[in-house]
């Protein structure tokens, strides 16, 4: 077995956070809208479009890369914002982005296939059979797993 390289993935819910975490030495940060399509939508954090496009700029320069998290769940029959901010991440310049729901996922994939996709902890994969799913259909290159597992069952899953 060969060893991998850990990489250090730090949050950065404000600007100042994300070049905190990028001068640092954070291999990559993700951040977010400030909008109902980040599950971090709180007062004070996440970023507004030109905000996005300086701290997306700011880590790329410095050799970080940038996630963006959009991991809420539309309302039914209402995905514009949702569509609209992968459109946005897309176009910024964005390395990956985190996704949670099914349909954007779908979306993400077949709009914009060449943009790594990653599953968000709110998708809640955390057994193989999800993982191999999510990844046969929407090309998801990374899981994030849900605070429940075991460092044993989360072994298991990298097995």
């Amino acid at each position: 077995m060969t060893a991998r390289r850990l990489e250090l993935v730090a949050p950065a819910g404000t600007p100042a956070a994300l070049r905190a975490a990028v001068d640092a030495g954070a291999d990559a940060v993700y951040l977010g809208f400030r909008d109902q399509t980040n599950a971090r939508n709180l007062p004070g954090l996440n970023f507004d479009e030109a905000e996005f496009r300086d701290g997306l700029g700011y880590a790329q320069r410095h050799g970080c890369k940038a996630f963006v998290a959009i991991n809420t769940f539309p309302p039914a029959g209402g995905p514009g914002p949702w569509r609209q901010a992968v459109d946005r991440a897309a176009a910024a310049g964005a390395d990956a982005l985190i996704l949670a729901d099914i349909g954007l996922l779908d979306y993400a994939a077949r709009k914009y296939p060449e943009l790594r996709r990653h599953l968000s902890v709110q998708a809640s994969a955390s057994n193989p059979e999800a993982i191999r799913f999510y990844h046969e259909a929407f090309g998801i290159q990374r899981v994030v797993l849900p605070r429940v597992l075991t460092l044993e069952e989360i072994a298991a899953l990298n097995r």
